[in-house]
């Protein structure tokens, strides 16, 4: 194994345990804060520090229509893609929101498969369709419960289903449009666009949000926790890992994530798995086991 290939695979475990913690850490600061107003203070302090990512890469020269382009892209996978995504975590567990989120690799290759023309093998598709089938069942686990339906949860597990669709879309899109261009570019792009669009909306509905709120640690860390490491760190490492390894390679650790999200969300959040989740997340591991396999 080459020095590059242990430093990729460095990077991106240490990214994996970052974005595994994240909604874990985050889903106690929504009690006091909306999922906007939470991303407004998130933003407010990472666009700055992306200012950190200068030296790294040069300003390409972008026509009108180009940054036209890049915006409406940006507008569509960070503010729109991360009000959902906040506001489905604020509806369910954290921890079915993180192994749900984890499966977005799934949809991003069905998206190539559908959109791209890309070809699977038999043993791939028999994968995402059993990491799909998992997936499905831990989305409408609140229908299977005998106390009820919880709606609440099960509207949140939707909502992360939703937000990986988008994702997907967003990154085939993503693929061609921004070929040729600096990633942290188009990083700090998207921090300043989210911070104004959020800012935006807060200033239009009259709830931005008072500053004495960070007075509060469950709060305060949190923010600190997504504007520093889960925005700045994780991010910087994923893109180091992806331009290192396969691309292939490096989503499977994306599935990783819920290995962390599990212990996590016990410690922080006393939240423990049914029965039905745990066989969910054996089908999901399975399946992906299935479909990342290559013959040697």
């Amino acid at each position: 194994m080459t020095t590059a290939r242990r430093l990729a695979y460095a990077a991106l475990i240490i990214n994996t345990i970052l974005w595994g913690l994240a909604l874990p850490i985050v889903k106690p600061a929504l009690e006091y804060v909306s999922p906007i107003q939470f991303l407004y203070f998130r933003y407010i302090l990472a666009a700055p520090l992306s200012l950190l990512l200068l030296p790294f890469f040069r300003l390409p020269r972008l026509s009108i229509a180009q940054v036209g382009k890049i915006a409406l892209l940006e507008f569509i996978g960070t503010p729109i893609l991360l009000a959902i995504l906040y506001t489905g975590l604020s509806r369910t567990s954290g921890l079915e929101a993180s192994l749900l989120g984890a499966t977005s690799p799934l949809f991003t290759i069905l998206g190539g498969i559908w959109f791209l023309h890309e070809r699977q093998t038999h043993r791939e598709w028999q994968g995402f369709a059993l990491a799909l089938f998992g997936t499905l069942i831990l989305a409408l686990e609140p229908l299977f419960l005998g106390n009820g339906l919880r709606f609440t949860s099960l509207t949140g597990n939707l909502l992360i289903l939703l937000q990986n669709v988008i994702w997907a879309g967003y990154l085939l899109v993503a693929k061609k449009l921004y070929r040729g261009l600096p990633k942290l570019f188009v990083t700090s792009f998207s921090y300043w666009l989210g911070l104004i669009c959020f800012a935006g909306y807060l200033l239009a509905t009259h709830s931005l949000p008072n500053f004495t709120l960070l007075a509060s640690s469950q709060v305060l860390f949190p923010i600190l926790y997504m504007a520093i490491f889960g925005s700045i760190i994780a991010l910087a490492l994923y893109l180091y890992g992806q331009d290192k390894i396969e691309a292939s390679e490096a989503s499977v650790f994306t599935y990783l994530q819920g290995a962390v999200a599990i212990p996590a969300s016990f410690l922080l959040l006393k939240e423990v798995t049914t029965s039905i989740g745990i066989i969910s997340i054996l089908l999901i591991a399975l399946g992906v086991y299935r479909a990342e396999l290559r013959k040697k």
